[in-house]
């Protein structure tokens, strides 16, 4: 079932209940009033029984101011009648009757033709001269009972008006109120949505629907970007992984057929265990990718001293290439926060990160020298790492974090194209944020921005 049709057969059966509960409120508060209006008729005209012994004339000259189909009984202690009305009797009275009316006034009703309502009577016992007797007066409630049937005929009119107006009226607002929806339900073409440059369109601003839409585009460029990061990755991956492997078996078959002495055959094998070694390196660059790609960034919540984490690196990285002088610059703001400035996060990572960016920076520059400069504003730790290289062309400076992406000015260098991968995926989860910036001919600029928690 449709929403419009849920929200208009909701909206009608609601207030339809309540249109119900209302009349059914009239309808019983006007029966109450008529009831009682009819009770006080009766009693005052069984009231005007004891004029039957004070005042003859009197109570025969009342009987012209009769109700409809009114019937009097008069009758003495010994329930002996005394007088009776003329007119049709369709009510038996019975002694039971009379000994509840001696003690209290008796309200009664009962059927009788050819009426369809019941008719009512009252009972009542009252003294004179020292004697009880008991007057029974009995009558229809005509005019009552004739409003309170156009009552009834008014309310099941009018309710059944009312709810042709409010189905309509309910359909009318539920289709206006998702009509945005049913434009984006138009858009959604399975043959169009399987085109991940599909985009949803909506001419609504601020509502649900426009915020569906956004959150629909922003869900579809995610996944446009893992498709095209899958693409290059499935294919340089296997490229790479293909042309070392490769290589070895060439090698290997080589050596098995021409090698005739040992040296030859250790040459052959070096020059494959070296195919071999960058194959294994790009295998654990992979898990590595993977490993990282697994974690959550609820899992970081070590405190970090950025210092010590950075001089690490620093320390690290100068014993695997101690021919590459790295420049460290701590800025006076940072220096003058650093005591009150910690990082959450997990230190083994960041100290990837900043591996892997020194990684570059030394390669891409050909061991010139590289500046570290870090900084502290607006509670931001800013890490820049600078070097002197050959720099990004700008055209693929969007591309630098797609896994196995690398620029197309590399040449021979070395590298898998996955250490800024890895580092942005490691800076996300930190809620920082990691750019690239390289100038035509000034070589590159990697700027890491780590939020921070002040202990002051």
């Amino acid at each position: 079932m449709s929403i419009k049709r849920r929200i208009t057969i909701g909206f009608g059966v609601l207030v339809a209940t309540l249109l119900l509960l209302f009349s059914v409120f009239i309808y019983q508060n006007y029966e109450s009033y008529r009831e009682s209006l009819m009770h006080n008729r009766l009693q005052r005209r069984a009231l005007a029984g004891q004029l039957y012994f004070q005042d003859r004339m009197e109570f025969h000259r009342s009987s012209y101011l009769t109700l409809p189909e009114q019937h009097e009984w008069i009758v003495d202690e010994k329930n002996k009648l005394l007088y009776q009305s003329s007119g049709t009797e369709d009510y038996k009275l019975t002694s039971d009757l009379f000994a509840e009316a001696r003690k209290k006034e008796v309200y009664f009703q009962y059927k009788a033709k050819p009426w369809n309502s019941l008719k009512e009577g009252v009972a009542l016992s009252f003294k004179i001269d020292g004697k009880n007797y008991i007057s029974v007066v009995t009558a229809y409630d005509l005019t009552g009972r004739q409003a309170i049937e156009s009552l009834m005929f008014i309310l099941i009119t009018g309710n059944v008006i009312m709810l042709g107006i409010v189905a309509f009226a309910g359909f009318w607002f539920a289709r206006r109120a998702l009509s945005p929806f049913d434009g984006l339900i138009g858009q959604m073409n399975p043959a169009v949505v399987n085109d991940f440059s599909f985009r949803l369109s909506t001419k609504s601003e601020g509502d649900e629907a426009a915020y569906l839409a956004s959150s629909f585009n922003e869900l579809l460029s995610r996944l446009q970007a893992l498709a095209m990061s899958q693409e290059h990755f499935v294919a340089y991956a296997s490229h790479e992984i293909r042309t070392p492997l490769t290589v070895v078996k060439g090698v290997l078959e080589t050596s098995l057929a021409y090698d005739q002495n040992l040296e030859d055959t250790k040459l052959s094998l070096e020059k494959a265990l070296v195919r071999l070694e960058g194959a294994i390196n790009l295998a654990n660059s992979l898990l590595h990718l993977a490993e990282v790609e697994g974690l959550q960034a609820g899992q970081f919540k070590e405190d970090i001293n950025i210092v010590d984490t950075i001089l690490d690196t620093i320390t690290y990285f100068g014993e695997k290439h101690p021919g590459q002088h790295i420049e460290l610059q701590l800025t006076d703001n940072f220096t003058e926060n650093t005591s009150a400035i910690r990082i959450l996060g997990n230190p083994t990572l960041l100290r990837t990160v900043l591996n892997n960016i020194l990684e570059n920076a030394s390669k891409y520059s050909q061991n010139k020298p590289v500046t570290l400069r870090v900084d502290f504003d607006l509670n931001l730790v800013m890490i820049k790492v600078i070097d002197q290289g050959i720099g990004i062309p700008a055209a693929q400076l969007e591309d630098v974090f797609l896994p196995m992406m690398r620029a197309a000015n590399v040449g021979n260098l070395p590298g898998f194209g996955l250490g800024l991968t890895i580092a942005k995926k490691i800076i996300d989860m930190h809620q920082g944020q990691l750019t690239v910036d390289s100038p035509d001919g000034q070589g590159t600029t990697v700027c890491i921005l780590l939020p921070t928690f002040s202990l002051s």
